[in-house]
């Protein structure tokens, strides 16, 4: 797992509405590294890495990760 896949994925999703969309379906950041999605996208991390990273982030860039909703809280809830 790696911190600078998390940082990544980070900067993906916020510019990347489809993939944002996806991510509700999967509960969990486990799920989603572990999917057929995940690994295509070549993610992995780990939820304590995805945390890190996204401390690094300004509130402008938490704003823009697009996946708010209640199936996806692991990246923003």
């Amino acid at each position: 797992m790696s911190l600078e896949s998390a940082r990544k994925f980070c900067q993906k999703v916020q510019t990347d509405e489809n993939l944002a969309k996806k991510l509700a379906d999967y509960p969990e950041v486990e799920d989603f590294c572990s999917s057929d999605l995940g690994k295509s996208e070549g993610f992995d991390f780990s939820k304590e890495e995805l945390t890190t990273a996204k401390k690094e982030l300004t509130q402008e860039q938490i704003d823009n990760l697009h996946c708010h909703t209640e199936a996806c809280n692991w990246l923003g809830g």
